[in-house]
């Protein structure tokens, strides 16, 4: 296997780079005939603005599809918001993970095979199994990993945005607009702060344009933030409405706590910095510092001892 390993892994190496191309290209050549007979069709347009790489990646996320692969439309919907909540919110967002993780379990495996093969010399077969094995469960979890750790950080994005959207949602509710009218309003303003909680905002715009509730629209928005301070929010909102309370009065107080939230999270983490720094100084400073110190009554003492 050892000999013929320098000449099977190029040739299937090539197979399989030629068959994506030749893949790849008839779809590409198929898009292209359908946009000069359909030139109002809406993916071929927004594919004649693509990059080449970047079409080409498309069409084959988009052919390898949900549909294609047989996923359930419970699956498909737990992956759209977990795709939402990680900020993609591109209409084909779920086709591109399903085509990312196929690649990425396929890539990582053989990239190791080929890297084993020609790059090392008389490793055991069962450890280039063990190896190549890993890799393909390194692939797999990859993309999962990545979604759960863009999560984490857009929640943290969103934290620190929640209580400057609350000031200027009080501003224009003390103006006399509506709650409708001042998210419209602030969205901008948003988006220059938090591109994703202004993307958001501007579905949650679309879901009332298209006839949903205020209520069900700013239910949805907090679950795709995944905040608790969100939650609150809709709560309050809900409350609000129901009992015919001033509106104002009550994003004003909301606002007031997140404020002050926001500012106890800060003097949190400053808080913590000294505990954090307990780790370096032992492990770095305070044996320089030792060192330092003990070094020079070390040698006098070998000396006296000679």
């Amino acid at each position: 296997m050892s000999d013929l390993a320098p000449i099977i892994v190029p040739i299937l190496s090539f197979g399989a780079m030629a068959a994506i191309v030749f893949v790849s290209g008839q779809y590409y050549s198929l898009q292209l005939r359908l946009q000069r007979r359909l030139p109002s069709r809406a993916p071929a347009d927004a594919l004649a603005g693509e990059g080449t790489l970047r079409g080409l990646a498309g069409l084959l996320a988009r052919h390898f599809n949900e549909k294609r692969i047989g996923i359930d439309p419970a699956r498909q919907e737990r992956l759209r918001t977990d795709l939402l909540r990680a900020g993609h919110f591109s209409p084909y967002a779920v086709s591109y993970y399903i085509f990312a993780r196929a690649a990425t379990t396929v890539g990582f495996p053989l990239l190791v095979y080929i890297l084993v093969q020609f790059f090392s010399t008389g490793i055991p077969l069962l450890t280039e199994v063990l190896l190549v094995v890993v890799a393909g469960l390194i692939g797999y979890a990859a993309p999962d990993a990545y979604l759960s750790r863009r999560q984490r950080f857009l929640a943290r994005r969103y934290r620190q945005a929640f209580p400057d959207l609350l000031d200027l949602l009080v501003v224009c509710v003390d103006a006399g607009m509506t709650i409708e009218g001042a998210f419209s309003r602030v969205q901008n303003d948003i988006t220059k702060r938090c591109r994703e909680l202004g993307k958001n905002i501007e579905l949650m715009g679309a879901e009332m344009r298209a006839g949903r509730s205020t209520v069900e629209a700013l239910g949805a928005l907090a679950h795709r933030l995944n905040l608790n301070e969100a939650g609150s929010f809709v709560t309050m909102l809900r409350q609000s409405i129901e009992l015919g309370s001033d509106t104002a009065d009550a994003l004003r107080v909301f606002s007031d706590e997140m404020r002050e939230k926001r500012l106890l999270r800060a003097e949190e983490t400053a808080n913590k910095l000294s505990v954090k720094m307990v780790i370096p100084l032992g492990l770095f400073i305070f044996p320089v510092v030792l060192l330092v110190i003990m070094l020079p009554v070390i040698i006098n003492l070998l000396a006296a001892l000679r």
